[in-house]
């Protein structure tokens, strides 16, 4: 879908839901959900944070839908600037450090072979990597990748997000790969020069 047809379909739904039709809001919510959820997930520290984030910023977004208007007439972009916002808000709270796996990531490991809990070690180690690679990016380059590269948002759309024209938010996104590059590679040489 072209980013017109869907902030036209956005706005006949947001249209439809102020008129009181529940489905309306009901086909945004499935629309937008796993995306903000993905945002939230890369800007919080847990995933509960993330969770939180993502269901304020829905509610936010339509107790105040009639604010919609102008140049973030796209729902899409609109929210996930309110989840840019909560996440901040929420990092900047204390918080004391969790640690938990949950009781299916411990019988599956468990109930795995050796060869399938090597290779699922191997892969969170990389997801891992990457994660401690992107985090350690300013929030800028953290919120630019992840709209553009993990949740595939145009690059208009991630330019409404983060108030910047388009051909900026392009330069952006150059520069922050160059450093998720570039902190990747430092990652990878520490690891190889550790014993």
């Amino acid at each position: 879908m072209t980013p017109q047809r869907s902030d036209s379909l956005d706005l006949r739904l947001l249209t439809r839901f102020r008129e009181g039709d529940p489905r309306a809001l009901e086909t945004l919510f499935d629309q937008y959900a796993d995306r903000a959820l993905g945002l939230a997930v890369r800007l919080t520290e847990t995933r509960e944070d993330a969770e939180e984030v993502a269901q304020e910023a829905f509610i936010r977004a339509f107790r105040q839908s009639r604010q919609l208007r102008g140049e973030m007439a796209s729902f899409g972009p609109w929210l996930f600037a309110i989840v840019r916002r909560l996440a901040s808000d929420k990092r900047r709270q204390l918080r004391l450090p969790t640690l938990s796996l949950s009781s299916s990531e411990t019988a599956s490991l468990a109930d795995a072979n050796a060869a399938d809990a090597y290779r699922e070690t191997e892969r969170r180690a990389e997801q891992a990597t990457l994660l401690a690679a992107l985090d350690s990016l300013p929030e800028e380059w953290r919120v630019v990748l992840t709209l553009c590269d993990l949740e595939d948002v145009p690059h208009a759309q991630a330019a409404l997000v983060l108030g910047r024209s388009v051909a900026a938010t392009k330069s952006l996104l150059y520069r922050a790969r160059r450093a998720l590059r570039d902190r990747l590679l430092e990652i990878w040489k520490e690891s190889d020069e550790t014993p």
